[in-house]
Order: C-alpha cells, then structure tokens, then sequence
C-alpha cells in the first residue's frame, strides 16, 4: 500500500472513530443526570442489587537513572490482592506521549528531565488510565537496595550489557550466562549506551527481571506482605523498600509491553529515539493486575470485559475497540467457561443498556441480560462471545496506530510506525 493510500485510510478511520465518539457522548448529559437519581436513597432501594468491590492491589513505579540523572529504564509494579507478589510491567522511557504537537514527540524520560517525579508519575498515568500510589527514581545505589533481597541472579544477555561513561564505553555485563549481584543487577538496569537505541536495550531489562523473578520463586525468607483488610484487599505500603519487600514476599510476573519505534519524518523530523504503543495493551493488562487503580477518564460507561478466550490479542482487541469508542475500561478477566454463541452484555439500570447500544459498531452483534450482582465503579459486564472473533475477521477496523487520547482530542492523523522486535 503507498503511503498515500495509507494515510488516506488513517484519516477516514481517525474520522470515523471520532464520529463513533461523539456519537457515544450525546447522552452524557442524561446519564449523569440518571446517576444522580440512581445514586440517592429512594433509588437505590429500587435498582439495589447484590454487589462486590474492586480488590484493591496497590502499585508503583520504579525508575532507575543512571549517572547522569538520564531515565534509562521504567516499571510499573502491582501486589496481588493477597498483598504478596504481583506484576512487574516493563514500560520503554522512550514512549511517545499523546497529545504532543505534530512533529514535536514528548517521550517518559523528557518529561522526567524537564519537569521531575511528580509529572512523570502524572505522564505514566495518563497512557495507562490510572492512578499510582507510590514512585521511585534512583541511581544505581537505592535501586541495589530495593532488590537486594533477590540476592544473586542469573540473568543471560543475548549480546553484551554497554554503558556509555562520558566519553568512553565499557561491559556492564557480558553476552551469555551471568551472575550478578544486586549492584551489579541495578548497574544493568541503569546502562545507556548513546550509539544504541532503546529497542536494543530493552532485551537486557527483561532478562534481568526474569533472573530476579526466578530469584524469588514462590517469595523469599523475611520478605514482608503488604498488609490484608478481608474482602477489601491489599494495603498501600507507606513506602518504597516496604512495597518491594511485599512483593518479594510472593511469585512474580513480568511483562514487557509492546512499542514501535516512531520513523515518519513529519511525526519525527529529528528522529529522535521515540515509541508508540497500543493503549489496548496497557490498559488491557492494568486492568487485568491492577483494576483498583484505573480512572474512568471518559464521562461514560465504566465496563468489565471478561474474555473466555486464548489468544490474548483477542482480549487486547476488544479493549482497544472499547477506548476507541470512548469508553472505560477498568476490570479485564481471562475466565475459563465457554465462549458464548454470541456477546454477552450485562446491564443493571436501562440507561446503561442505551449507553452501551453503539458499541455494537465495533463488537458486531450483541445480546443484553440484566445483571444479578453489581462490581462498584462499574456499569456493564462484556462477555466476549464467538461472534466478536468472527467480527475482529469481517466487522469494522479501527486504525491500531490511532491513540484513544487523540481521537477525543480530535486528532487528524496518526503516525507512521516501525515495528521494533
């Protein structure tokens, strides 16, 4: 396809999906009025149903700089309900924030250089739809400190591990099989050679992860968890070393989210070392880690998506579809009943069925049933069905490279990408 072709079919899915959004948003008016007579005394003993809370599942981010205060690598943690363990998400420092002027890409580790922790702990918000309890950024001492109690690791290097010390380059760690200590774990965490990119150092950060993880392995001796309030969840940790030591305490997941190095020459004239993301993808997995901590960012529906699915992609669709039409996603559940013939919405009130009636423009055919419980801070329940899987083959596409972010602000284009492995 020419670039010309390609840019033409942006532009009439970036029209489309706008057109999509705003007819999502006509009855935000009547739905905040409906919710403010949903929500008092008298109706709420008419449309009261059984309901649940969210779990609560405390995070933060952990950042690592290295010694010239450059951001060189980023996580997003999550403790598990049981407040021991949880998830490491691997996020680049070169990720693209939305919403920048064209030719003028913002990345994570700008922001931090120009406007300190505050905003980007704000700026890693704002991609994933969240609120983060606690951050971290440090040198390689205070980060050797806060892994320290996955003592030596044994992480393998596709190719050497290269920092960049003013003028000169030297080995952090080399190609192959490794054993490292914390300080020596957090000194790869913290390299940045200049003559690579950021896709080439990536690899290193996950390996080193994956070496800390087998370290911990069901949790390790004097690890404390995060405290437990029944049928509520895990407690926010009132600091750092205290949030790792909770999570050490248990089995840990890591997940490296996907990027694609922005090359268009008018979205990037200096082509600087810059990524985009699927918003699918990072609020897919948040919501799937961490559902306590996601923001309804869009005055509309709130929705839980369960998918009894495999393949993760087809998860990661659905959310993606249920951004592009400007709508929350803030519960993602893998189940492991069967598919549905068809997808399932379930509703409790029927303002919450009108509302969710256009997301058929996206997810093909949909059957409505009325809930028997409620999830607080959620308005429907989205069964993935067999008919979504055959519609992702035939039904409309949305355009992946378009961030939800842009398409509200009315955005005309979308970048062009490279795909990084």
């Amino acid at each position: 396809m020419t670039t010309l072709k390609q840019r033409r079919r942006r532009q009439t899915w970036v029209a489309f999906g706008a057109g999509v959004l705003v007819l999502a948003l006509l009855p935000v008016s009547v739905v905040v009025a409906w919710r403010a007579i949903r929500d008092s005394k008298a109706a709420q003993e008419v449309v009261a149903l059984p309901s649940r809370e969210l779990p609560t599942t405390p995070t933060a981010i952990l950042a690592v700089t290295d010694e010239q205060n450059f951001l060189t690598s980023l996580s997003i943690v999550a403790l598990t309900p049981e407040g021991a363990g949880g998830t490491v998400m691997i996020v680049p420092v070169g990720l693209m924030l939305p919403g920048q002027p064209a030719g003028q890409p913002k990345r994570l580790a700008d922001v931090y250089g120009s406007d300190g922790v505050d905003a980007l702990k704000a700026a890693v918000e704002s991609v994933t739809n969240s609120q983060i309890d606690l951050i971290a950024v440090n040198g390689v001492d205070a980060t050797a400190e806060l892994i320290a109690r996955a003592g030596t690791t044994s992480p393998t290097y596709a190719a050497d591990v290269t920092d960049t010390e003013t003028d000169a380059t030297r080995i952090v760690a080399a190609a192959g099989a490794n054993e490292l200590t914390p300080i020596q774990a957090a000194q790869v965490l913290a390299s940045r050679d200049v003559a690579q990119i950021e896709s080439a150092r990536l690899p290193n950060v996950k390996a080193t992860w994956d070496a800390i993880v087998a370290s911990i392995g069901a949790g390790v001796i004097g690890a404390v968890p995060a405290a437990v309030i029944v049928d509520v969840g895990a407690q926010t940790p009132t600091d750092m070393p205290t949030f790792m030591s909770a999570l050490f305490s248990g089995p840990i997941k890591v997940w490296q989210f996907g990027f694609e190095r922005l090359i268009d020459a008018e979205q990037n004239p200096q082509d600087i070392d810059v990524y985009g993301f699927n918003a699918g993808e990072l609020v897919m997995v948040m919501a799937s880690v961490a559902p306590s901590a996601m923001v309804a960012v869009f005055p509309t529906l709130s929705v839980q998506i369960d998918s009894p699915f495999a393949d993760i992609a087809v998860t990661q669709d659905a959310t993606f579809r249920m951004l592009y039409m400007g709508t929350n996603v803030i519960l993602v559940r893998q189940i492991t009943s069967t598919p549905p013939p068809i997808t399932v919405i379930k509703y409790s009130d029927e303002m919450d069925r009108a509302m969710a009636e256009p997301l058929t423009t996206m997810f093909g055919e949909i059957v409505f049933e009325k809930a028997t419980e409620r999830v607080e801070g959620i308005d429907v329940q989205v069964i993935l069905g067999d008919s979504f899987v055959n519609f992702l083959a035939t039904g409309a596409k949305p355009d992946p490279n378009v961030n939800p972010e842009d398409l509200a602000a009315n955005a005309t284009d979308a970048p062009t990408t490279e795909t990084t492995p």
